[in-house]
């Protein structure tokens, strides 16, 4: 016969009640996120997440949404009309911009070219507030060459745009880059076209807190 004593029934449940805490734990940092989007806000933290996690923090809750898809979708369109290369992303929360490798590189140099900081600043000027937005940033290659020497070129070229940010950025600005050599083709590496529109480094325009913020208090206001 199978005792049926309130210890026996506590431990027989024991793993599904911490696991609910733990449920509950996490449940609660993540609403302890939504209602403070500063909290958590910290580059070391945003190093060590991969692409795709970094481009989904921080969380814009529904109430924030709205206003920061309408600033955002301006923000964009204002930059396509300067003649960059825009999309969105996130259902409009996020903005990238692309910009060839071959606009602000020689070919297969590793040093910016001298029309680099003409193609740049103006994406950086957005940045003045670093609580506004975060950026993240992706090198990409074509496929000419060996694995090896794309990603090798990715992190050398890498290396010359974050020395450059850090000379024309605020210094609180979250910035995270990422190499991505060859690894991550928008079009067959089969042509010169191909080859042209894979050769890009992509810049990722994310609501930072002071963002989520305003938007959460109806006072988020576009001025370019």
């Amino acid at each position: 016969m199978i005792n049926r004593s309130p210890k026996n029934c506590i431990m027989k449940h024991l793993p599904t009640l911490i696991l609910c805490s733990i449920t509950m734990l996490f449940a609660g940092i993540r609403a302890m996120a939504k209602d403070d989007p500063y909290k958590g806000y910290d580059e070391t933290v945003y190093m060590d997440m991969e692409l795709e996690e970094n481009l989904r923090t921080p969380v814009v809750g529904k109430t924030e949404h709205a206003a920061i898809k309408k600033y955002m979708n301006r923000l964009g369109n204002d930059l396509a009309k300067k003649g960059y290369t825009v999309d969105m992303m996130r259902d409009d929360e996020v903005v990238l911009v692309t910009i060839p490798s071959d606009d602000i590189f020689l070919p297969n140099d590793t040093l910016l070219s001298p029309k680099a900081p003409a193609k740049l600043s103006p994406v950086i000027a957005l940045l003045s507030d670093p609580m506004m937005m975060k950026m993240v940033y992706a090198v990409h290659t074509d496929n000419t060459g060996s694995q090896t020497y794309n990603m090798r070129l990715s992190h050398e070229r890498n290396n010359s745009i974050y020395d450059w940010l850090l000379d024309n950025i605020n210094e609180d600005l979250i910035v995270i880059p990422y190499e991505l050599g060859d690894t991550d083709p928008v079009m067959p590496n089969d042509s010169r076209t191909g080859r042209h529109e894979n050769r890009r480094v992509e810049f990722f325009l994310i609501p930072g807190p002071k963002m989520i913020t305003l938007a959460r208090k109806g006072e988020l206001k576009y001025i370019l």
